[in-house]
């Protein structure tokens, strides 16, 4: 079996102000298996957040291949590549920002209804995702109400709630409470153990990323990967990525 989601020899350059360019990501390189937990750990500006929007297919990779569920993804047309974007991947983003007034479970499944999914149907999932993510009190509460922690869980909700096979986290322990950052790590650490679940958390907090099963380190847009299970062969040890076998 193929992987679910790799990554080889990935680039992804930005053209600054003034014409110098930035690469984000260079040569990046990993694979995942279903049912595979890893945290990406970078500090700001460091390429983690553009390595979770290109893995969701909202930006396209410059160079290198970038494969989901055995596809590659550079090679497919436009109609497919969304397809299969919107059934196999969650992207819970680190901000977002919802119609003023408007409520939490409406928020959720807005993008359910784009699918041509029922008004019925599309609320019935959605409170589902928030019973999932443990916000199911917050479903009828305007989204400018919810605290930064209701608003992290709102998020991964609306991830959820389209049913992905890989749910990618974006920075989850932005929260002034304590309490609320233990809470989400609880959480993210029980998707880790989804057997269904194929989860990436980027984030610059090492609590955040200790909730994943593995580890991956971000810097100036180069990965290093850690945390690989005995005998698991990262398969592309040549690039900058700094990828290598477990004995």
């Amino acid at each position: 079996m193929p992987p679910l989601l790799s990554f080889e020899n990935v680039t992804k350059h930005y053209r600054e102000p003034g014409g110098q360019t930035l690469r984000v990501l260079d040569r990046v390189s990993f694979e995942l298996e279903a049912g595979d937990s890893a945290g990406v750990f970078g500090l700001r500006r460091s390429g983690k957040t553009t390595l979770l929007r290109v893995a969701a297919g909202i930006e396209r990779a410059d160079s290198g291949t970038v494969r989901l569920d055995g596809h590659d993804v550079a090679t497919m047309s436009e109609a497919a590549h969304a397809r299969l974007l919107r059934d196999k991947i969650g992207l819970a983003p680190v901000g977002w920002h919802a119609t003023r007034g408007q409520r939490v479970v409406d928020f959720v499944s807005l993008p359910l209804l784009s699918n041509d999914t029922s008004f019925h149907d599309a609320n019935v999932i959605a409170r589902h995702a928030l019973e999932r993510v443990g916000a199911t009190s917050r479903a009828d509460a305007r989204v400018a109400e919810l605290s930064p922690g209701e608003r992290t869980r709102v998020s991964i909700a609306r991830a959820l709630a389209r049913g992905p096979v890989v749910l990618l986290v974006d920075e989850p322990s932005v929260t002034p409470s304590p309490g609320e950052r233990d809470e989400i790590h609880s959480l993210l650490r029980s998707f880790a153990h989804d057997p269904g679940l194929t989860v990436v958390v980027a984030s610059e907090d090492i609590a955040a990323i200790r909730t994943a099963r593995r580890a991956m380190t971000i810097s100036d847009g180069q990965l290093r990967v850690s945390g690989q299970r005995p005998g698991r062969l990262i398969p592309f040890p040549d690039g900058r990525s700094g990828t290598e076998q477990t004995s």
